[in-house]
């Protein structure tokens, strides 16, 4: 292992997991936010919705950060094509997680993992197949 990925491993190993409810509180903030965000982008924000923006992309972050080891888990299990690196393939993944974030619906219940094992792999899938067709 790389001396780069050691670290990367070193540091999301420090953040600390979320339980189902903070997954939800997060989750609820997000939306929150992102409704702010539209009244803001109208013209019709307010002192509270720029908070609630500002909330929100914290929540967000450490929504991100707390599931970094998720994609570094899934990254793993993926044959590396010659000139790609696994980091490669992490920062892909975390493109999935984002977008996983950004499309969770916590009242459906599903715990949050489980949501975006799809988009982390559908996103280092993506990133393979490019990476094929160019070779």
């Amino acid at each position: 292992m790389s001396d780069s990925v050691g670290q990367y491993l070193n540091e999301i190993g420090a953040v600390a997991l979320l339980n189902a409810q903070e997954e939800r509180e997060l989750s609820q903030i997000i939306e929150r936010g992102v409704a702010a965000r539209e009244r803001i982008a109208a013209g019709n924000g307010t002192a509270e919705d720029r908070r609630l923006d500002r909330a929100a992309a914290k929540a967000k972050d450490r929504f991100i950060r707390a599931n970094l080891r998720l994609v570094v888990s899934i990254a793993r299990r993926y044959p590396l094509p010659p000139g790609m690196e696994l980091l490669d393939l992490v920062q892909e993944g975390n493109l999935g997680l984002e977008h996983a974030v950004d499309k969770f619906d916590w009242r459906k219940g599903f715990k949050f993992s489980i949501y975006a094992t799809f988009w982390i792999r559908q996103a280092i899938g993506r990133a393979l197949d490019q990476k094929a067709s160019l070779v």
